[in-house]
């Protein structure tokens, strides 16, 4: 069962540098789609991995969809090694993104990001214009639906801009 409150709270009071993308960001962005995962993108330097590894060792991160008997160490080693993994915990899915296609890394990300709060948390939330990017350069057919939800709500921020400016 996802626990986006015990996630974030887990990220934040592990000073971890991270951008909340996804199914997730669309919500707090206004999206009605709904998502059982957690995307962050994370600053890959050494420092922040090893905030990553501590802070999510305790919550048993395995490989989604691998067979259980697969064997799998969570890790700086295993962290460093790859670029995106996606995994399983206790506290919910959790899908830890290197780089975003369309957006780049981490330092892009935060430049397609927004301070917002979440359960009372500031947290970096990838922009509408940002998860449009992310999600036309994915391609992926589940997307185009909230591709086009996102470019709506998109329209009306400025459709409400343009209004308060008068």
């Amino acid at each position: 069962m996802l626990n986006l409150k015990e996630i974030l709270a887990t990220l934040k009071n592990h000073n971890i540098f991270f951008v909340l993308i996804g199914g997730q960001a669309a919500t707090a962005q206004g999206s009605v789609y709904l998502t059982r995962d957690v995307d962050i993108c994370h600053a890959r330097d050494k420092e922040n991995l090893e905030k990553i590894v501590k802070a999510l060792s305790p919550f048993h991160p395995y490989l989604r969809g691998a067979p259980k008997d697969l064997p799998f160490i969570f890790d700086l080693k295993t962290i460093q090694a790859g670029l995106n993994f996606t995994f399983s915990t206790d506290i919910g899915d959790i899908d830890l993104i290197g780089e975003i296609q369309g957006v780049g890394y981490y330092n892009d990300a935060i430049k397609y990001s927004e301070t917002m709060k979440i359960y009372g948390m500031q947290c970096h939330v990838l922009t509408i214009e940002g998860l449009i990017k992310s999600k036309k350069a994915a391609g992926r057919p589940k997307d185009k639906p909230v591709i086009k939800e996102l470019e709506a709500l998109l329209e009306i921020r400025k459709q409400k801009g343009k209004k308060k400016n008068r």
